[in-house]
């Protein structure tokens, strides 16, 4: 009996024995797996850690910034060594001259993070990443041909003078009004006062929007005036204003008369308190004789006694501001003359294209991830 309890026992003894050394070894592998896994997971953050300061590092450079697939870039991050580059695919069906510049390229990010194991196996991982890369320029939707962000303003018109809300383009996806208010009392007040003889369009001749604000705009406009390659244009101005594939970014702040024949602008022109489109009236802002046409986006900004005589055109749309409501000051436009607006949603790209170079930022939309 005793012989067989010590037998019992022994055999209990050892089965104790197997059995906790399976647990260690059970212990053993959970802690290996989550050591494997840990690493796996920091390393994953690692490789998206790489993502994030790509993203940055391609936006501050303007794209200047560009690893290659030959010669990535390579950065330690906490201790484990990542690698990157990435590829840029223009559309399938690109723009055409200037607008080419406003095209969804899709920036194509790979990043590869790794560490070594405790036997010395590598361990990698690859994240690759998608974006839609679109050039900023804050220019604001056209609305219509002529739109007055501003209840202080009184409009008049004589001559041949002309607003027109009809589509010129064939592109727009249909017509706008020939002018828009912020109020309906206002929108009744230019309807009566300017009549359809000076203004036209399928749609409706004036409109009101109660959401039309200048204050996006103001702030466009004081980034614009900083900018390195922004035409300040005074005096007898003889050069170019943009041209189709070049459309610029151009501001009236003092007297100025172009003369040399300049026939046609493309992309932004800002005028600043008083503005005039025509000739031979004292103290004026702008003076603009001739057949001159303006492709694009025209801001008056604070723009008092605005004159429009002579024959120029401007083909695009007219935004009227003021950069402090506060203010009891009126703007007093009078369109005379011959002058034209024509609403265009192609001139409305030339004006994207001048902000958007001036002001080199990019928009990023995450479009894919994946292992």
């Amino acid at each position: 009996m005793g012989r067989a309890m010590l037998i019992f026992s022994a055999g209990a003894v050892i089965v104790l024995g197997i059995i906790q050394v399976g647990i260690q070894s059970q212990r053993s592998a959970i802690s290996q797996n989550s050591i494997v896994a840990a690493n796996n997971v920091e390393i994953r953050n690692k490789a998206y850690t790489a993502v994030q300061l790509a993203m940055e590092r391609i936006n501050t450079s303007n794209g200047s910034w560009h690893p290659q697939k030959n010669s990535p870039w390579i950065e330690a991050i906490a201790g484990d060594s990542i690698s990157l580059y990435y590829t840029v695919h223009p559309p399938s069906t690109p723009g055409v001259g200037a607008f080419a510049y406003l095209d969804e390229d899709t920036v194509v990010i790979h990043a590869k993070s790794w560490y070594s194991s405790n036997n010395n196996q590598r361990k990698e991982i690859e994240i690759i990443t998608s974006y839609k890369k679109s050039a900023m320029h804050f220019v604001p939707e056209f609305k219509s041909a002529m739109s007055f962000a501003t209840d202080d303003f009184t409009l008049s018109a004589g001559g041949n003078s002309h607003i027109s809300g009809n589509d010129a383009s064939g592109q727009c996806g249909g017509d706008r009004p020939a002018v828009t208010t912020i109020s309906e009392r206002k929108a009744i007040e230019v309807a009566g006062s300017v009549g359809s003889k000076h203004l036209s369009s399928d749609s409706v001749n004036v409109a009101f929007d109660s959401n039309l604000s200048y204050q996006p705009v103001d702030e466009l406009i004081a980034r614009l005036a900083e900018s390195q390659n922004t035409r300040y244009i005074q005096g007898n101005y003889k050069g170019d204003l943009g041209s189709e594939t070049n459309p610029g970014v151009f501001f009236v702040e003092n007297n100025a008369k172009l003369t040399g024949g300049i026939s046609e602008g493309f992309g932004i022109l800002v005028v600043r308190n008083n503005g005039f489109l025509g000739y031979e009236l004292e103290g004026v802002e702008l003076d603009i004789g001739g057949n001159f046409k303006f492709n694009g986006l025209v801001v008056f900004e604070d723009a008092y006694n605005l004159k429009g005589r002579g024959t120029p055109r401007i083909n695009g749309s007219v935004l009227v501001g003021k950069k402090d409501e506060n203010t009891s000051n009126i703007i007093d436009v009078d369109l005379s003359g011959n002058l034209r607006i024509q609403y265009n949603c192609d001139a409305e790209k030339y004006a994207q294209v001048a902000s958007a170079k001036e002001l080199k930022q990019n928009r990023y939309k995450h479009v894919s991830t994946y292992e």
